[in-house]
């Protein structure tokens, strides 16, 4: 009787996880032909073999990291289960592009990581209001920018100097130019209607190719391309207003910059991702700084006014459409009642 000889175990993101076998007898129960290669599901493998276990750690390390997932994926992990893995996945995902917000607002070192840790912080305690959830990048992008420049506000009130920071790379380009189009750039950024904004993040800030950005936003990669060079466009357009002549590609040049010196420190990432999780169990009393607490709560106070605010000019804004569209009804009402003389 011929037997199965299993070559090897893994990962197939295209039918999910199984074993990939060959035989050498037409004897054998996962194969039909001599000599033939298959893929068996995992599924059909017997709950309590070695190869399964195997099969089952492997699918574990997969989801730990996020492989495969998208934003959206993580983000509803996170809010159904509370799954520290889903969360420590987000943070380093989306790490270098919040530090590069970080580090090209604020110059001193420690408060680059207070506002990237507060970042995350928001994140957890924030997470159901990231609507779509796919969206996710481009909302950190929104807290981090917010959240960097309140705390270079807050600097600037003590009267405290900014220390140059030393210990991040400085950009490849060195031209005083693009030094001026850097620290710019965020400020516009921000001001871009979101839809394009968070193309922007995604493609250029973040580095994924139109076709990753196209899956994570469930669109065809044909509409984030044109969306891509509208958000571009507009963006220079921004930019020339401030005094900037930029052209596409410089800009491109200059947002490929901010990637390249985005190296976020390891023990950043591992000592948020630690708090993050902590306060996400409701543990983290005594082990957030008092600086990252205190600008946590003002950042989180800061949406929580600028929302109340937003529905006060929504219901007044409806209240005069009301008001107005009565007025009319009733002086359209009493010239049509007016009897006539004569």
């Amino acid at each position: 009787m011929s037997r199965c000889r299993t070559l090897r175990v893994g990962i197939r993101n295209d039918h999910g996880i199984g074993l990939v076998v060959k035989t050498d007898g037409s004897n054998c129960p996962l194969s039909e032909n001599k000599n033939q290669t298959k893929w068996v599901p995992r599924c059909q493998l017997m709950p309590s073999s070695p190869l399964s276990v195997v099969v089952q750690q492997l699918r574990a390390a997969a989801e730990r990291d996020g492989a495969g997932k998208t934003d959206g994926e993580l983000l509803t992990r996170f809010l159904s289960r509370r799954d520290d893995d889903a969360l420590a996945a987000l943070v380093e995902r989306h790490a270098p592009m919040v530090w590069g917000v970080c580090c090209r607002l604020l110059r001193n070192p420690h408060d680059a990581e207070d506002a990237f840790q507060a970042t995350f912080l928001v994140l957890v305690q924030k997470a159901a209001t990231v609507v779509p959830r796919e969206m996710v990048a481009n909302w950190l992008y929104g807290v981090a920018q917010q959240t960097a420049v309140r705390l270079r506000a807050t600097a600037a009130k003590r009267g405290g100097r900014e220390m140059q920071m030393n210990e991040m790379p400085e950009p490849a380009v060195a031209e005083p130019r693009d030094h001026e189009l850097l620290s710019l750039l965020d400020q516009e950024l921000s001001r871009l209607p979101e839809r394009f904004r968070a193309l922007i993040v995604l493609c250029d800030l973040e580095g994924n190719t139109r076709k990753e950005v196209a899956r994570q936003l469930g669109c065809p990669e044909g509409t984030v391309a044109s969306g891509l060079a509208r958000a571009r466009d507009l963006l220079a357009k921004r930019l020339v207003r401030r005094g900037l002549a930029v052209s596409g590609g410089s800009l491109t040049a200059a947002l490929s910059h901010s990637v390249a010196s985005a190296d976020v420190p390891p023990t950043v990432v591992i000592s948020t991702i630690k708090v993050a999780t902590l306060l996400a169990a409701g543990k983290a009393a005594g082990v957030i700084s008092s600086p990252v607490a205190t600008l946590t709560q003002g950042v989180l106070k800061t949406m929580f006014l600028h929302k109340i605010m937003t529905t006060t000019m929504v219901v007044l804004a409806l209240s005069v459409a009301v008001i107005t569209g009565g007025s009319l009804a009733i002086g359209q009402t009493e010239g049509t009642s007016k009897p006539k003389v004569g």
